[in-house]
């Protein structure tokens, strides 16, 4: 090449890119962009028509250089094509590039590509990944229905549509397409994890309502002509499909990086490159910014175009995100990366995770200082964060069913976390956690469980957690991790279908299980009935009978939803007890206590009926139910006039029409349910569940109604606010409320109203306290079967 090597070669012409050459031409570097299309940002360019392009992560400024801001597709091309030529960049179009050697003095590199050879001291590339779509590898999707991306959604009409996948574009092309189509989303996990959460609300909004439908943890097992065939939790299905997209993600060329010397960080499909903090490869002078390293958000690929360029020439240069992440780890010293060096020397967790994913993570993470003695979190409590220890101790205590205090089960100490239970299994809290003199790192659920995703060597460490600590919380307390690890480590994991049979009352009782996630049912033949023992959900066991030698199981055990168990073996049990005869004792009385149980239930005429009914209408999926015991109820109303004079509207949360079943009245009242379609689509999050599982609704309620529709119980009511009357004034004075709020310029206007347990009421719920006979109680999942049976069975009623 004429005039000797440039001093940067740019491949690709995405924000990356011309974020790099515009800070080349920004220090007169002689510089070239080769760009393989006829046009620039050839992966937005594939988005499709009218696409919303978001401005993420919202905390990171962008370096200044190449602007960008949240809005459609064709926006953002716009902006992008005036500042190139706004600039005169260097791009170059046509130009495809099928190779890239060391120069024969090693001091630079020669390029080839479409037209002819270019030579350059150093190489950047800005290449995306979307010419590169993953494919699901099973018959018929190759079939010409099958698409990785969608055009225009105004040429879709009147068809049924199935969409594959759960990232961002999978549900953007789901909503795009929902309105006028019939469109299925695919979904192989139980839950939606990687996408933004606007995009996840609004899609599991529509799916309650039946704007579309959600296949969750569900897997394609064939496309063919006009439909395609499904495996899920519950059974294999086939859905009709006019067209398919596949919405999976892109992968880079990695067979081309690799042959170029780009090393990657593993094998598995999720391995990124390994760039130094420079984003220099393992190939000295060339560098990976933008989607080809595993990030893809625009902004971080246009700070990192920014900041090739510096690190290039020697400069000193802070990163984009520096700022917000010395502000997010205030209790380290030094730059961004020192503190994070510190933190992955000190927590073995952090260590496991590569550092681009934890710069990412670290956004979205809150670091405190838990004073000695400080409830961190409480048992049944509903929050799901998870927390890393990076200095003191925490303990952790344990009430089981029917104990009248908290035992401790263990001690953690700064390295090691906890959280686990909750994050892989989505319920209560299953303990209580308290500080002594803790310094810990609070990372959201969904932030954790994308990590998780992305390393697997965290996902293994968490894994392992999980099991020790199970068995430490359910069958050895009190005995450390390394004693337990050797049992743990040999169990197995399996993933069990809805509505199938473990094991029936008799078989040979060979493992013990734990259940990671989901719930069964315990029950056993009397005669010609079944008798329902208990329904398990996570975090409990069962099979505890095959801890006997040679017995057989004394009940059958059934899924009800789809369930992850961990599944221990006698022999393996055997072994473990051989080696630490001291627990044996531990485990002979919990058999003894189930065993009792379970003869108590056999001796009480229609037990377990009652819970089976409950289960069947649905009344138990709630975490706090209302029951009223017609038994002792003398219909004085008293429950609702007291709910209608604690509300400054003057309206009752409940009504006494609901479900009867025997001698119980399950009210139209909130039940608080474990997973609340309420919260689905509220525009201004005025809907909340506090820790304390109760679901309530803040001031800031613009009366849309999408709750009172998204409930399938008929328990949220509209209503307009008005100045309280004076009954009420006098129910505030019994229940020693604060004054009435004098009339706002809102009064008047519609807004949500639902049972929130009269949070802000000493004393609980006024509906309870005002009833002059105690037939109004509520009820926590733990107290159903017992308390109910003794209301129903105990009293005669058949």
């Amino acid at each position: 090449m004429a005039g000797g090597p440039l001093d940067l070669l740019i491949v690709g012409s995405g924000p990356a890119g011309l974020a790099a050459a515009k800070r080349a031409q920004h220090h007169g570097m002689t510089y070239r962009v080769l760009e393989g299309s006829d046009h620039l940002a050839d992966t937005i360019h594939r988005y499709q028509k009218g696409k919303h392009v978001m401005a993420e992560p919202g905390l990171i400024p962008l370096h200044e250089g190449v602007p960008f801001a949240a809005g459609s597709r064709e926006e953002v091309l716009a902006a992008l094509d005036e500042c190139a030529a706004a600039n005169g960049l260097a791009v170059h179009f046509g130009e495809r590039v099928t190779a890239i050697e060391r120069a024969q003095d090693a001091a630079g590199f020669r390029v080839t590509a479409t037209s002819g050879t270019h030579s350059s001291k150093a190489v950047v590339l800005a290449i995306g990944t979307r010419g590169n779509p993953r494919r699901l590898g099973v018959p018929g999707d190759d079939l010409p229905q099958v698409s990785h991306r969608l055009v225009d959604p105004d040429e879709v009409v009147d068809e049924d549509v199935v969409v594959v996948g759960a990232g961002d574009s999978a549900l953007e092309v789901a909503l795009a397409l929902a309105d006028r189509n019939r469109v299925s989303v695919i979904v192989r996990r139980a839950e939606i994890v990687r996408a933004e959460e606007s995009l996840e609300r609004e899609v599991l909004s529509r799916n309650q309502a039946g704007g579309l439908t959600v296949h969750f943890s569900t897997t394609v097992r064939r496309i063919a002509p006009g439909e395609v065939e499904l495996a899920g939790p519950e059974m294999d299905s086939t859905v009709a499909a006019d067209r398919v997209f596949l919405m999976l993600g892109a992968e880079p060329p990695r067979r081309w990086l690799e042959s170029i010397g780009v090393a990657f960080s593993g094998s598995g499909r999720e391995a990124r490159p390994v760039l130094d903090a420079s984003y220099q490869s393992a190939v000295p002078g060339l560098y990976l910014i933008g989607a080809v390293t595993g990030r893809d958000l625009i902004k971080l690929a246009i700070n990192q175009g920014h900041e090739v360029v510096e690190h290039i020439l020697g400069h000193p240069v802070e990163a984009a995100d520096e700022p917000v992440l010395r502000e997010r780890l205030p209790f380290w010293d030094g730059t961004a990366d020192q503190r994070i060096a510190a933190l992955r020397r000190e927590v073995p967790l952090l260590a496991a995770a590569g550092e681009a994913d934890l710069r990412e993570l670290f956004l979205a993470v809150t670091a405190r200082e838990a004073p000695d003695g400080e409830v961190v979190v409480r048992q049944n409590d509903y929050t799901d964060s998870f927390q890393v220890i990076a200095a003191g101790t925490v303990e952790v205590w344990v009430r089981t069913e029917g104990a009248a205090e908290d035992r401790l089960v263990a001690t953690l100490g700064a390295g090691n976390f906890f959280g686990e239970m909750s994050l892989i299994s989505n319920r209560r809290r299953n303990a209580t956690v308290i500080s002594r003199g803790a310094r810990l790192i609070e990372i959201p659920r969904k932030a954790m469980l994308k990590l998780l995703a992305l390393s697997p060597e965290v996902k293994a460490m968490v894994d392992r957690a999980f099991l020790v600590r199970a068995f430490q919380g359910y069958l050895f307390p009190g005995v450390d991790d390394d004693t337990i690890w050797p049992l743990a480590s040999r169990a197995e994991v399996s993933t069990v279908d809805k509505g199938k049979t473990l094991f029936e009352e008799g078989d040979p009782a060979d493992s013990l299980y734990l259940i990671r996630s989901g719930m069964v049912k315990v029950s056993k033949r009397s005669g010609d009935r079944e008798i329902v023992l208990s329904y398990l959900v996570a975090g409990n066991f069962f099979g505890e009978v095959s801890l006997l030698p040679d017995a057989l199981r004394t009940a059958a055990v059934s899924t009800i939803f789809p369930c992850e168990l961990i599944r221990l073996g006698h022999a393996e049990i055997a072994s473990f007890l051989a080696v630490h005869p001291e627990l044996a004792g531990e485990l002979t009385g919990k058999l003894e206590e189930r065993q009792l149980a379970t003869l108590r239930t056999e001796a009480t005429p229609g037990a377990g009926q009652v819970l089976t009914d409950l289960i069947r209408e649905e009344v138990v999926i709630g975490t706090d139910a209302l029951i009223i015991d017609h038994h002792l109820c003398v219909r004085c109303d008293q429950c609702i006039r007291a709910c209608e004079g604690v509300h400054d509207d003057g309206q009752a949360r409940l009504s006494l029409t609901g479900i009867q079943l025997y001698n119980l009245l399950a009210p139209n009242s909130c039940w608080q349910c474990e997973n609340p379609l309420c919260m689905l689509d509220c525009p201004p999050d005025a809907i909340v569940r506090n820790a304390r599982g109760e679901v309530q609704i803040k001031s800031n309620c613009i009366g849309c109604g999408n709750c009172e529709a998204n409930c399938p119980y008929g328990n949220i009511f509209m209503v307009h606010t008005r100045p309280e009357p004076s009954f009420g004034g006098w129910l505030r004075k019994i229940f020693a409320l604060d004054p009435a709020p004098a009339e706002s310029d809102d009064a008047g206007r519609e807004v949500a109203v639902k049972c929130d347990l009269c949070a802000d009421l000493p004393g609980g719920p006024a509906c309870v306290r005002s009833c002059p006979t105690g037939a109004a109680i509520r009820l926590t999942p733990d107290e159903y079967q017992q308390t109910l049976e003794e209301l129903i069975v105990r009293q005669g009623e058949p």
